[in-house]
Formats: structure tokens, C-alpha cells, sequence
């Protein structure tokens, strides 16, 4: 992965992992605050990759990855058309997808989370 783009973009993804990790440093926040920030910073991430992915060519690596965040949007469109959800319960699928799509993407740009 020589590619300064695909090292941006695994740069991007640290840099939101250890967000992530320096969350629970703050014993103080509560567990759904602590949830809440991981997801946004996830979300950060995931929509910086989006927009880093303009510049690579749309094979190998940059393919799978926009495959994966396709596979994201197209679940958090499902969510949001669904009516016979409570909003507790679908801001919880939301940050289940947002979760696992930035779990799969870390996978992908080669980075342990």
C-alpha cells in the first residue's frame, strides 16, 4: 500500500481509532456519551474515506472499500424507511451499522481495531 492516498486514508482511520481508545481515558463520561462520541468520530472517518476515495482509480482496494460504504448507505436508507421501529431502537441499528461499516473498512485498509 504504497499509495500516498490509500496511507491518507489509513492515517484518517487511526486517527479515529485512537479518538476512539482515548474515550475511555474519560472514566467521568457516561457509557451512551461514550458511545455516542465513538460513533461520530467513526462517522468523521468514514465520510473522510468517502471523499479521500475520489482519487484513487476504482479498482483493488478503493473498490472494495466503496462497496462497503454502499452496503452502509443502502442499510441506513432501509433504517430510515422503516415505520415499525421505536427511535430508541433505530438510533441504536443506526450506530450498529455505522459501527460495523467502519470495523469492515478499518479490515480492508489493512488496520487492526
Amino acid at each position: 500500500m504504497a499509495d500516498p492516498v490509500l496511507t491518507e486514508l489509513q492515517r484518517i482511520f487511526l486517527e479515529a481509532l485512537e479518538l476512539r481508545r482515548g474515550l475511555i481515558a474519560y472514566s467521568k463520561i457516561e457509557a451512551a456519551e461514550m458511545d455516542r462520541l465513538a460513533r461520530e468520530y467513526e462517522q468523521q472517518a468514514l465520510e473522510l474515506v468517502r471523499g479521500e476515495l475520489e482519487r484513487l482509480p476504482s479498482g483493488g482496494v478503493a473498490l472494495a472499500v466503496r462497496q462497503r460504504l454502499g452496503q452502509m448507505d443502502e442499510a441506513l436508507t432501509a433504517l430510515a424507511d422503516r415505520a415499525d421501529i421505536a427511535e430508541r431502537s433505530r438510533r441504536l441499528e443506526r450506530d450498529d451499522i455505522t459501527w460495523r461499516a467502519f470495523e469492515d473498512v478499518a479490515s480492508l485498509l489493512e488496520i487492526e481495531s
